[in-house]
């Protein structure tokens, strides 16, 4: 099959709630920021890497990734994140992922490339969850997903069934797609590594 050429962008566009207000994608995992460790897993995988975020946009900057802010404004959740980087991505095909899966597998694009002859939109399923937020999409849902959006719906999953997206089993690969998503898990984490 031949090789896709893939924009990565990681999506750090969110309010952090369950983070009490804390930019997640900023806080530190083993010293390194989360955001920074997302890219480390995925950069060897893709051929481009940009930025979503709605603030703290210097701190972002500093990575040296091209960084853009959503189109829709109001921190709509990631639809609007993943439809504003694929107006700006030049790849058909991009991955999303998000700023706190600090442990993406190295063979993350390989796994859902598989499917990209047949489908538009692929993300992985843990065996228990599925992972919508690290998502391989085409540009060519973008007019689908902004009249979505414009009639005011953000639920994800909701706009993946209308687009017929695909859940690929990696299973075998549970363990990579943990959520950081509150401070007792990123401490709890963090007090492992130190161990080792």
């Amino acid at each position: 099959m031949e090789k896709l050429s893939i924009t990565a962008i990681v999506l750090a566009g969110g309010l952090s709630s369950r983070m009490n207000g804390n930019d997640k994608g900023l806080l530190l995992l083993n010293n390194k920021p989360l955001f920074q460790h997302v890219i480390d897993s995925v950069k060897h995988q893709v051929d481009s890497i940009m930025i979503n975020c709605n603030r703290n946009l210097d701190q972002y900057r500093l990575a040296g990734y091209p960084i853009f802010s959503d189109d829709f404004k109001g921190y709509l959740g990631p639809l609007s994140g993943i439809y504003s980087g694929l107006l700006r991505s030049t790849t058909h095909w991009n991955l999303f992922v998000s700023c706190d899966t600090p442990f993406l597998p190295s063979n993350l694009i390989t796994r859902l490339s598989m499917y990209t002859t047949s489908n538009t939109a692929i993300y992985p399923f843990d065996g228990k969850h599925d992972h919508p937020t690290i998502l391989l999409i085409n540009k060519r849902v973008i007019q689908q997903l902004k009249a979505y959006l414009e009639q005011g719906d953000r639920k994800l999953m909701l706009f993946l069934q209308q687009i017929d997206a695909i859940p690929v089993d990696c299973s075998d690969l549970s363990s990579c797609f943990i959520n950081i998503n509150t401070p007792e898990i990123l401490n709890k984490i963090n007090q492992i590594k130190n161990k080792n």
